[in-house]
């Protein structure tokens, strides 16, 4: 059971984003590696004939997220979003940030692994409709990205 949190009384990760609207759901998430939680809320807010795939895409997003940036850091978080509207369902992943490195990394599809072909952004552009990504500037510097990715609601 993921517990509700207000801004004011914050829980333990994972927390649950409460909207207004009825349509839009989101979960924030910790450092850990664990999909469970994530896979249950999926699973809860996304109709079922299509949760197996936003369930793969937002699977992908963050362990890209805790893979590549701060949000795989000790304390980092994962913001999930997701927007269910009659003909596609919206979802965005937010991360904390580059870590700092020499290199700053951004969402490309690069070569496909011969061990896993289909997996991380090849696994995303192979499932969603479209895809892409933005980031939030802090000032002079590089802050959260999300990866948007949509998919259709048959």
């Amino acid at each position: 059971m993921i517990p509700l949190c207000s801004d004011a009384d914050p829980v333990p990760y994972p927390h649950r984003i409460r909207f207004t609207e009825a349509h839009k759901h989101g979960i924030v998430l910790g450092h850990e590696r664990d999909h469970t939680d994530l896979i249950n809320w999926v699973h809860a807010v996304v109709p079922s004939r299509v949760a197996r795939r936003v369930e793969r895409i937002a699977t992908a997003l963050v362990s890209n997220a805790h893979c590549h940036t701060r949000s795989g850091d000790p304390g980092g978080t994962v913001r999930v979003v997701v927007v269910v509207d009659t003909y596609l369902i919206t979802l965005r992943v937010t991360d904390n940030g580059p870590r700092h490195t020499a290199a700053i990394p951004y969402p490309r599809l690069g070569e496909p692994s011969p061990a896993a072909p289909l997996s991380g952004l090849r696994l995303v552009d192979g499932l969603a409709v479209f895809w892409d990504w933005e980031w939030e500037w802090k000032g002079t510097r590089m802050g959260p990205l999300t990866v948007r990715a949509v998919v259709e609601n048959p």
